[in-house]
């Protein structure tokens, strides 16, 4: 009787054991082929929605491995920086009328006491200057809302809204950053290149949607018919009106926030122009303000 009772615990343990295993190679299997199928689909930007289930690439090895690879394209030769444009609200001053200025203002005495006002004056230190606009990006919505300061300084007033394409499976990181470099053209991850690029973090940039050449009329088509959707592998892909817009009126160090939600914003979520893949135009992004792009002529023929 108690051989039976020990042979029946052994057979039972030995099931469970096995069963244990069984479902742990199963797990690992799983997880294996589910990483593979995660990186081919990253590689080849495929959109999967079920796999958006089981995958967040935020903040991975494959996230890092591909800011890494996007950073040393800072090196490459067919980058064009973007001279940072003034920042000053106020007009400048023409030479010639500053010049003007300064030789009427040396004609005229200037009392003493005035003197040590202006003197207090300049060596108070100036308050630094707000920064115009606050960029929100909705990772979920793939839209943008910009935001300018309300009369008692707080960005409350939104005042632009763009579509957009963040990065598959969330490759886009949350949080708030501060943008830098501003390129004219930048060479990007995978041998194509970006009109208005302007860095957010890392190897993470907005730019114009990628073109296969540097050329304005070599744009890849379908990825432009993306927007609105993730698609990229990190930046923030946009139109080029938009790309332009942001690299133009927003300086160095305007804050961007990065975030899910499903209410797209204020101002909604904008929506772009569809390319046909057999139109003779399909090269030309149609916000391009290139003075040669077909579709300023096919819009006013239209």
């Amino acid at each position: 009787m108690r051989r039976e009772d020990f042979n029946k615990n052994m057979f039972r343990k030995m099931a469970e054991g096995r069963i244990a295993r069984i479902c742990a190679v199963s797990v690992s299997v799983f997880l294996c082929v589910l990483t593979v199928f995660e990186l081919v689909a990253l590689e080849l930007q495929w959109e999967v929605p079920l796999l958006s289930v089981f995958v967040s690439v935020e903040h991975t090895y494959w996230s890092d491995e591909y800011q890494q690879e996007e950073l040393a394209l800072d090196e490459s030769t067919e980058n064009e920086l973007l001279e940072e444009l003034p920042t000053d609200a106020a007009a400048p001053v023409a030479n010639d009328a500053a010049e003007n200025i300064a030789e009427a203002t040396e004609s005229v005495p200037i009392p003493e006491e005035q003197k040590e006002t202006e003197a207090a004056e300049e060596s108070v230190e100036a308050p630094e200057p707000e920064f115009p606009y606050y960029i929100r990006i909705n990772r979920k919505q793939n839209c943008i809302t910009v935001y300018t300061l309300d009369e008692n300084g707080e960005y409350t007033v939104p005042c632009r809204a763009m579509i957009c394409s963040t990065g598959l499976y969330n490759a886009t990181p949350r949080g708030i950053f501060h943008i830098s470099t501003k390129y004219r053209w930048r060479q990007l991850y995978g041998g194509v290149y970006g009109q208005y690029a302007t860095r957010i973090y890392g190897g993470v940039l907005f730019h114009s949607v990628p073109y296969y050449r540097k050329d304005e009329s070599r744009l890849c088509t379908d990825k432009y018919n993306k927007l609105g959707q993730q698609a990229s592998m990190g930046c923030v892909r946009l139109t080029v009106e938009d790309a332009k817009w942001i690299a133009e009126n927003c300086p160095v160090g305007t804050a961007v926030e990065v975030y899910d939600d499903d209410d797209p914003g204020p101002l909604g979520k904008p929506e772009s122009v569809r390319l046909d893949a057999d139109s003779p135009i399909k090269g030309w992004d149609p916000t391009d303000p290139n003075p040669e792009n077909p579709w300023r002529e096919w819009s006013e023929d239209f």
